[in-house]
């Protein structure tokens, strides 16, 4: 799948994506007041770009430029931006280091 056949929505997505930026984790309180760590990353293929983000134990320490292989992805709108969401069922791969 390619990023620009991405809408919110979706589930089971998988894609190949490069790593364009990366934000730091953050803790957050969810309205049921559990504390979650979240990490945002800018990432891109030659469709498109979106915000990946990854929660909890999928968070790992990734850099501009990394390949990532992104499978059973959801996405989901917040604030008017599409994302790509790794959640329990998700995962993610690195296939590619940065130079």
């Amino acid at each position: 799948m390619k990023i620009r056949n991405i809408r919110p929505g979706m589930s089971h997505v998988s894609v190949k994506v490069r790593v364009t930026s990366t934000a730091a984790v953050q803790r957050i309180t969810t309205g049921g007041g559990l504390q979650r760590d979240v990490q945002q990353l800018k990432v891109e293929d030659e469709s498109g770009s979106i915000t990946l983000v990854l929660w909890d134990d999928k968070i790992e320490p990734l850099k501009p430029g990394d390949l990532l292989q992104v499978k059973n992805g959801y996405v989901r709108s917040f604030k008017g931006d599409w994302r790509i969401n790794i959640g329990k069922s998700g995962e993610m791969t690195k296939v590619e280091t940065a130079k």
